[in-house]
C-alpha cells in the first residue's frame, strides 16, 4: 500500500502542558493543521509582559496498516510565527517517552559541569543569597564578570543538588587566617561574587585551612560550553539568489530560545570628558564656504569636516536655504534635520526634500568643543545615606555648561547636565533636577529615583582654562628639512640644483648661513642641517642635488674647565687658523633651585646653552646676545657661561573639591592635589662648580676641503602651525589650506579633502600638539608652498591629567570590551584594553573598571625605584612602598577616548519561564544552522483563480519543478485532492471535470512552493551559508526563507533485539543476561507482525507464569496483557484499536518454563519532536501567532 499524504500526521503526546511531566508517550490525538491552539495555548498578557517559553511534544507518525517505509523523513519550520515577537524552534531528544523536565535538561546542557574550581565555598551560603564567597589561593585567577559557575551540593550522593550561577560582580579581599595546630598565619583571597539569581538551596562550605582540601560538602566547578542540543528553525533570506548559486545570505543563523537575558550595545569613540562642553569659535573673519554635490535628502548626513558655531550654518540649494537654530535645521520654518555642532555633522529627517546631486553652497564659522577632564568627585551611596536629596560643594567652581552629575538607579545610569545657566536637568524631567551656584560651587540635587546601594553619585566638571583663537596667524612657508651627508660645510660652497617645469633651478649659500636664488632657507655649516624653502610645492618624488665643499670638523670637549676671576671661562683649542662661521659651542648649566614643597611640576631639564660665531669673532646665542669671543688665528675662546631665563612652573595645592553628608549629620570634605596656577619665573642658570660641568666645541680649521654631494628628497614637508609662540594646540581645532587642499586635524592625525557625505578623508600627515609642528606627507605639487589657516585654537599649556575617573554610558559592560586610547603630552599614543577581571594594565596605564556599574578609574604613569628620585617634584617619602614610588605621566585630556560594549540584563525568573537562563547563552540565542546541517531554501507564493471557475479550468503558476502545491478556498480550506490535479514539472494546476465546489468559498487560490535542499558546507555568523550543490531555481529575497531540517531518517515499523532469557532480572538490557532458555521463538518462519499505525516504540518482556501462560510487560507501559502459547497473541493499542504487534502461536515451539522470558523491542514509525515557542517581551503585533511546520519525506511510487 502506497503511503499517501494523508497518512503522514502529527500526533499529540500525553500532556500538552508546561509542567515538569508535560510531554510523555504518543497518543492517538491528531493535531489538525489550522485548528486554533491545537498545539500551543493562547498568549496571555503576562506572557507578553514578562516573556516565556512553551514546550510541546508531538510525534511525526506514519499511519498505514503495513510497514511501508517513509524514506528520508525530516521536519522543518516552513513559515515562522506571524507575530514577530514569537519564535518557533524544533529539537528532539529522540526519546519517545521523555517529559518536559527531561527535555529542559537537554536544553540547559549548553552549560555543563567543568573542572573543579581551585577554591572552595567559604562557610555556609544560605538559600536566597545573591552572593557567594569563595576561599582560594592568591595565585588563582578571580572569576570573571559574566562567567558561569556551578555549585554541587553532596556531589555523587542521593541527595545531590546543583545550581548554575552567573557572576555579576567580583571583589577580592586578601585576608590572613590562623587555625589550631598550624604554626603561624596563612593568607587566602576571600572572593565575593554577586550573582544574577538568588540561591535556590543552602550550600554548605568549608572553613579556612592552610592546606588544599577536598570538600565533602559543596563542590565548586567551572562550566564548559557543551552546546549539547541541536535546534532547527527558519529565517528570511536577505539577498536574491540566482539559479546555480552555491551561497545564500540568511538574515541570521540564530533563533531566540529564551526571552533575551541580555542585550548588547556597542559604544564607540566616546570622550572620557563626557559629551557636554562649551563651543569655542576657532576661525576669524568671514564664514568658511565650500561647494559640494553631496546629497541632501532624508536620512542623509552632511559633514563639515570640523565643528561649527551655533547660528552660523547655512546650506543653499538654488533658492532654498537651510539654516540652523538651537541644534535644529530649518527650511522656511519647517524642521528638516538636526546638527551636532561639536562634530560638524548635519543630519536630515523625513521632512527634508530630496535635493539629490544638485550643487550646494555650505557656509559656517568653524568651532571646536574642548573636552576637558579637570575635576571629578563622587558621593558613595550606602544604606544609611540613600535618599533623593543631596548637596555638595565643588571647588574649584565649575565653569558654565561643564557639570555632569550621574547616578545609578535600578542598574541604569541617569545623567543630569548643566545647561550653562546653572540648571541641571536630564533628558527626561523624571530623572531629577539640580541647581549650581557658579560663585560658591554649591550644588543642590533632587534625584528622580533612589540611587542603588554600593553605587556612587558622580560629579564631573571643567574649570576655566585660557583659550586663544589663533586662526588669524600668518604661517611661514613650508620647508624641507634634511641633514647633509657631511658636517663642516665650507661657507660659500653649497649649490642646490633641481628640475622644475623643464628648467634647471639653482640656489646657493651666501656664506652667512642663508640660501638664496630659486629657493631660500638656511644651512648650519657646522652640523650640515639644511632647511629648504621652495617657490612651489615639489612633486612627491622631487629630488634636489646638493654639491658642496666640506672639511671634517673637529670636536673638542673640556670637562669642568676653570673659571677666570671675572667669571668667564677661557678655552684654548688644539688647532689654530679657524674657519669663520664654523665655530659652535655647547655647555651645560643648572637652574637655580626654586623650591616649593607643595608643588607638583612637569619634569623639566636643565638648559644646554648653544652659541655660534658670527664670522666677526663674536659668539652669539639664539637671541643674538653676545656670550663670548673667538680668536680665529690663535684658536682661543672666551665665554660667559652664566645667565638667566624664564622657566614655567605649575603650582598644585591640596584643594577641597567637594563636600557631602555621611547620613549622620556630618559634612565630609573630599580633597585632591589640584592644579592652581601655571606661571613663569626668572631663574638664574649657572655653570656647574663641580666636575659635572662641560663645554663642547665644534669647529673647523682652514684645512683642505673635499668635494661632497647629497640628494634631498621632497618628503615630508614640515609646517610650523604655531611659529611665534609656544602655546599648545587644542585637539581637533586645526584647519588649513595648502596647495588647493583643505587639511583638518583629528586626534593628532591630518586628513585632507574631507568627503561631506561620509566625513572620511585621505590621511595626509601628523600634528604634534605640544610643538605645533605639522608633518605633511601628501600634497598637490606645483602650488604655492604657503598654508592659510582658517581654524586654530591654542591654550597657554596643553591641559594634561595623570588620572581620570569616568563612567560608561550604561552598565554593566562586557568583560574585556573596554578599550582606552589617548596621547601623552609628548605626542606618544597609548592604547589599552581591560582584562576579563576588570584590571587595566600596560606600561604607563593602570586602573580598574567595575563592569557592573561601568565606573572606570585610571592612572597614567608607572611604579619606579624610589632610590635616586628623591629630588623629583613628584617624590613623597610617604608614597614609597617596598622601595617603589609612583611616577605620574601627563596625558592630554582632550585625546582620551574609549570604546565598550554595554550589557542590559533582564532578571528573568527560571521558575516563570520554565528554563534556567543562566545555563543558556547570555543573549538567549542558539544557532539553528550549522556546518553539516541540511538547509532548505524555499519560496512559497499564492496565485488566485478568477471568480466563477469552470470544470477543467487551468492556472499556470509561472514556476516549474514545484516542490509542493495545493488549492484552497477563500477561507484557507484545502480542496479535496480529487477536485484538482497538478503537473509539478510545468507548474500547471487543472480543476477536475466534473467539478463540485459544495462547501468551498470562492475565489480559489493555488499555494505553490519551490525549494532546494542541500548540505551546508560552511556557515558564517553573518548569515552567509555555503551549499554543497547549486540552486536549481531563482529566488527573490522578498518571499524566500532558509530553514534547517531536523533529520529523522527512514521510518517504518519493525522489531528487533529478539532473544530469550532463562530468568527475568528486571533489567531492560538489549543483550542476554545470564543463560538462554531451552525453548526458542521461531521468528524465521513466524515473524512478529507489526504495523506503522499501531506499533509502539517499546522494549517488551513476555514473562512465563507457567509452561504455557505468560504476561506482557513493557518498559514504559508496564503490564498490559496476558496470553498463552496456544493462541495468537495481539495486545491492542488503545489509541487506534489495532494490535501493538502480533505473535503467531505456531512460533512458540516447546520447552518453555515458568520464569522464562522472551525479550524483544518494537520500533515505531513515528518520531518525537519538541516544538519550542518563545514569546519575547512585546505588545501583540497581530491577532495570531500562526506558524507552519512541515513533515517531509519520500515514498515508493
Amino acid at each position: 500500500m502506497t503511503i499517501l499524504s494523508g497518512d503522514i500526521v502529527l500526533l499529540a503526546s500525553q500532556r500538552l502542558v508546561d509542567t515538569d511531566d508535560g510531554g510523555g508517550r504518543i497518543t492517538g490525538r491528531e493535531i489538525i493543521s489550522g485548528n486554533h491552539n491545537s498545539l500551543f495555548p493562547g498568549i496571555s498578557d503576562m506572557d507578553r509582559a514578562y516573556g516565556t517559553v512553551n514546550m510541546r511534544k508531538a510525534f511525526l507518525a506514519v499511519q498505514t496498516d503495513d510497514t511501508d517505509t517513509y524514506y528520508g523523513a525530516n521536519a522543518m519550520v516552513l513559515l515562522p510565527p506571524s507575530d514577530p515577537s514569537v519564535n518557533l524552534t524544533l529539537m528532539t531528544t529522540k526519546d519517545h517517552n521523555d517529559t518536559r523536565d527531561n527535555a529542559r535538561n537537554s536544553l540547559e546542557r549548553y552549560q555543563a559541569r567543568g573542572p573543579k574550581w581551585q577554591g572552595v565555598l567559604y562557610d555556609t551560603q544560605l538559600e536566597g543569597q545573591r552572593a557567594i564567597r569563595i576561599l582560594q589561593r592568591i595565585e588563582v585567577r578571580l572569576p570573571e564578570v559574566g562567567e558561569v559557575l556551578v555549585l554541587v551540593g553532596n556531589e555523587g550522593k542521593g541527595n545531590e543538588v546543583e545550581q548554575y550561577v552567573r557572576v555579576d560582580r567580583v571583589t577580592a579581599e586578601l585576608r590572613k587566617f590562623g587555625v589550631a595546630g598550624y604554626q603561624g598565619e596563612f593568607t587566602r583571597n576571600v572572593v565575593t561574587c554577586v550573582i544574577t539569581d538568588p540561591l535556590r538551596y543552602t550550600f554548605e562550605g568549608e572553613q579556612p585551612s592552610p592546606y588544599d582540601q577536598a570538600t565533602t560538602k559543596t563542590t565548586l566547578r567551572e562550566t564548559v560550553v557543551a552546546d549539547a542540543a541541536n535546534y532547527f528553525s527558519t529565517t528570511k533570506m536577505v539577498a536574491d539568489a540566482a539559479l546555480g548559486a552555491m551561497r545564500v545570505q540568511a538574515k541570521t543563523i540564530f533563533t531566540q530560545l529564551v526571552p533575551s537575558a541580555r542585550s548588547e550595545t556597542p559604544v564607540v569613540d566616546l570622550t572620557a570628558a563626557g559629551e557636554l562642553g562649551a563651543l569655542l569659535e576657532s576661525g576669524v573673519g568671514s564664514p568658511h564656504t565650500f561647494t559640494t554635490t553631496s546629497p541632501v535628502s532624508p536620512s542623509q548626513g552632511l559633514f563639515l569636516g570640523i565643528g561649527a558655531m551655533p547660528g552660523s550654518v547655512s546650506v543653499t540649494i538654488g533658492a532654498a536655504v537651510i539654516t540652523d537654530k538651537g541644534g535644529e535645521l530649518f527650511l522656511v520654518g519647517t524642521v528638516v534635520g538636526a546638527i551636532d555642532y561639536g562634530r560638524g555633522l548635519l543630519t536630515f529627517n523625513s521632512q527634508c526634500p530630496n535635493y539629490g546631486a544638485a550643487s550646494k553652497t555650505v557656509s559656517f564659522r568653524p568651532a571646536v568643543m574642548p573636552s576637558r577632564i579637570a575635576d571629578t568627585a563622587q558621593i558613595q551611596i550606602a544604606a544609611n545615606n540613600r535618599g533623593y536629596a543631596y548637596t555638595a560643594t565643588l571647588l574649584p567652581t565649575p565653569c558654565p555648561g561643564s557639570l555632569t552629575v550621574s547616578y545609578l538607579a535600578q542598574g541604569k545610569w541617569y545623567d543630569l547636565k548643566d545647561n550653562g545657566r546653572g540648571e541641571l536637568f536630564g533628558q527626561d524631567k523624571s530623572y531629577g533636577s539640580g541647581l549650581l551656584n557658579f560663585t560658591t560651587g554649591s550644588v543642590v540635587l533632587t534625584l528622580g529615583a533612589l540611587p542603588d546601594v554600593n553605587s556612587a553619585i558622580m560629579f564631573s566638571w571643567g574649570t576655566k582654562v585660557s583659550y586663544l583663537n589663533r586662526a588669524s596667524m600668518v604661517l611661514d612657508p613650508v620647508q624641507l628639512a634634511h641633514k647633509l651627508a657631511h658636517e663642516g660645510i665650507t661657507p660659500n660652497s653649497l649649490t642646490l640644483t633641481w628640475q622644475a617645469g623643464g628648467t634647471t633651478k639653482t640656489a646657493i649659500d651666501n656664506g652667512a648661513g642663508q640660501l638664496t636664488g630659486d629657493a631660500t632657507g638656511t644651512i648650519n655649516y657646522v652640523t650640515g642641517d639644511l632647511a629648504l624653502r621652495v617657490a612651489t610645492l615639489p612633486d612627491g618624488g622631487q629630488e634636489y642635488q646638493v654639491v658642496y665643499q666640506y672639511g671634517d670638523p673637529d670636536t673638542q670637549r673640556f670637562d669642568y674647565p676653570a673659571r677666570n676671576p671675572d667669571g668667564t671661562i677661557t678655552l684654548q683649542l688644539a688647532k689654530q687658523n679657524l674657519t669663520p662661521r664654523m665655530v659652535s659651542l655647547r655647555w651645560n648649566a643648572l637652574y637655580e633651585e626654586v623650591k616649593d614643597d607643595t608643588e607638583l611640576v612637569i619634569a623639566q631639564r636643565d638648559p644646554i646653552i648653544s652659541v655660534r660665531d658670527n664670522g666677526a669673532g663674536k659668539l652669539l646665542d639664539a637671541a643674538g646676545v653676545e656670550r663670548g669671543t673667538v680668536n680665529y688665528t690663535t684658536g682661543q675662546i672666551t665665554i660667559k657661561p652664566d645667565g638667566q631665563g624664564g622657566i614655567p612652573k605649575t603650582r598644585y595645592e591640596w584643594r577641597t573639591i567637594g563636600t557631602y553628608g555621611d547620613g549622620h549629620g556630618n559634612t565630609i570634605a573630599r580633597q585632591r592635589w589640584t592644579l592652581v596656577e601655571i606661571y613663569y619665573v626668572q631663574a638664574a642658570y649657572l655653570f656647574p662648580v663641580d666636575d659635572s660641568g662641560w663645554v663642547e666645541v665644534e669647529y673647523r680649521s682652514n684645512n683642505a676641503s673635499s668635494a661632497g654631494q647629497d640628494t634631498v628628497k621632497a618628503t615630508p614637508l614640515v609646517l610650523d602651525i604655531t611659529p611665534r609662540n609656544g602655546e599648545a594646540i587644542l585637539a581637533n581645532s586645526v584647519r588649513f589650506a595648502l596647495g588647493g587642499s583643505v587639511y583638518v586635524d583629528r586626534q593628532g592625525i591630518l586628513y585632507r579633502n574631507i568627503d561631506p557625505s561620509t566625513g572620511a578623508g585621505e590621511q595626509a600627515g601628523t600634528l604634534d600638539y605640544a610643538t605645533g609642528k605639522a608633518t605633511v606627507t601628501v600634497w598637490n605639487p606645483g602650488a604655492v608652498p604657503v598654508a592659510a589657516l582658517s581654524s586654530l585654537v591654542t591654550s597657554l599649556v596643553a591641559q594634561t591629567v595623570d588620572e581620570v575617573t569616568f563612567r560608561t554610558p550604561g552598565a554593566p559592560i562586557a568583560p574585556s570590551s573596554l578599550y582606552l586610547s589617548g596621547n601623552t603630552a609628548d605626542g606618544r599614543r597609548f592604547e589599552v584594553t581591560a582584562n576579563g577581571d576588570g584590571t587595566i594594565t600596560s606600561q604607563d596605564v593602570t586602573g580598574k573598571v567595575d563592569y557592573q556599574t561601568g565606573v572606570v578609574s585610571v592612572r597614567f604613569g608607572r611604579l619606579v625605584t624610589a632610590a635616586g628620585n628623591e629630588s623629583k617634584p613628584w617624590f613623597d617619602p610617604d608614597m614609597v612602598v617596598d622601595g617603589k614610588i609612583w611616577r605620574p605621566l601627563s596625558v592630554v585630556a582632550d585625546t582620551i577616548r574609549f570604546n565598550a560594549v554595554v550589557y542590559s540584563y533582564l532578571p528573568l525568573d527560571a521558575d516563570l519561564i520554565k528554563l534556567d537562563p543562566v545555563r543558556l547563552p547570555s543573549d538567549g540565542r542558539v544557532p539553528f544552522i550549522r556546518k553539516g546541517y541540511i538547509v532548505v531554501v524555499h519560496s512559497t507564493k499564492r496565485s488566485a483563480f478568477p471568480m466563477g471557475v469552470q470544470a477543467g479550468q487551468q492556472l499556470n503558476t509561472g514556476r516549474e519543478r514545484l516542490a509542493y502545491c495545493r488549492v484552497e478556498d477563500k477561507n484557507g480550506k484545502e480542496l479535496a485532492p480529487q477536485l484538482y490535479s497538478v503537473n509539478m514539472n510545468s507548474g500547471v494546476v487543472t480543476l477536475a471535470s466534473p467539478l463540485s465546489l459544495t462547501g468551498y468559498v470562492e475565489p480559489l487560490a493555488v499555494v505553490h512552493r519551490i525549494e532546494d535542499m542541500s548540505l551546508a558546507t560552511d556557515v558564517e555568523i553573518s548569515g552567509r551559508i555555503t551549499l554543497a550543490r547549486p540552486l536549481s531555481h531563482n529566488y527573490e529575497a522578498a518571499d524566500t526563507l532558509v530553514s534547517s531540517a531536523l533529520i529523522i531518517g527512514d521510518l517504518w515499523a519493525r522489531y528487533g533485539a529478539l532473544f530469550d532469557q532463562r530468568t527475568w532480572t528486571n533489567n531492560w538490557s538489549d543483550f542476554l543476561i545470564g543463560d538462554p532458555c531451552t525453548a526458542e521463538y521461531n521468528d524465521t518462519d513466524f515473524p512478529i507482525g507489526v504495523t506503522n499505525r499501531a506499533t509502539l516504540q517499546e522494549r517488551w518482556a513476555i514473562i512465563f507464569q507457567t509452561t504455557t501462560t505468560f504476561i506482557l510487560v513493557g518498559e514504559h507501559v508496564g503490564q498490559i496483557a496476558v496470553g498463552d502459547v496456544n493462541t495468537d497473541f495481539a495486545p491492542i493499542n488503545p489509541n487506534n484499536g489495532q494490535p501493538y504487534f502480533r505473535l503467531d502461536r505456531r512460533g512458540w515451539g516447546a520447552g518453555w518454563a515458568a520464569g522464562n522470558v522472551l525479550r524483544f523491542n518494537t520500533y515505531a514509525a513515528n518520531y518525537p519532536i519538541w516544538f519550542i515557542r518563545t514569546i519575547l517581551q512585546s505588545v501583540a503585533a497581530v491577532d495570531t501567532d500562526r506558524f507552519e511546520a512541515q513533515l517531509r519525506g519520500n515514498v515508493n511510487r
